[in-house]
């Protein structure tokens, strides 16, 4: 089974998946809007179409790429599991709660210097890491909003 995430990861394969959001390309246009030569574009091609994120057609000489979101799912979910799940609670004033290592969360909050407004050095990371996941999650929903959006053909209804 593919690691979507390992997938999604290299910058050229989100270019493509980017590039295919207005809709099927052939191999060439690909290669031309990237500015990539036509072997890197078809490798990253390979992987995408490996785990299921684009799907191709085939027309004459020429293959048709199409993105497909259903696999994004798996990160959306993700995103979204770290923006719901409350953080572990880190007690510093007394308690005998202990953070990685055995070492008191008093004593460790105490040994880390804290920002200008008093917080603790856990406490702005975990500031730092709900916006960050924050603007992840609103990034992908922007993303997933913008795709087209596909209908079936009516049946007797001619394309055209």
């Amino acid at each position: 089974m593919t690691d979507i995430f390992a997938v999604i990861a290299d910058q050229t394969r989100r270019d493509i998946l980017q590039e295919l959001r207005a809709g099927d390309k052939a191999v060439g246009e690909l290669v031309d809007a990237l500015d990539a030569s036509q072997p890197t574009v078809s490798k990253h091609l390979r992987v995408l179409r490996d785990a299921g994120l684009v799907t191709t057609r085939a027309q004459g000489q020429k293959r048709f790429y199409g993105l497909r979101l259903e696999p994004l799912a798996e990160v959306g979910g993700w995103l979204t599991s770290l923006r719901t799940t409350a953080p572990p609670a880190v007690e510093v004033a007394g308690a005998p709660a202990a953070v990685a290592g055995g070492v008191p969360a008093a004593a460790y909050a105490a040994s880390v210097p804290g920002g200008d407004d008093g917080e603790t050095r856990p406490q702005q990371l975990q500031r730092t890491v709900e916006r960050t996941v924050e603007r992840a999650a609103k990034g992908a929903a922007e993303i997933i909003a913008n795709l087209p959006k596909w209908r079936r053909r009516e049946p007797g209804r001619q394309q055209g």
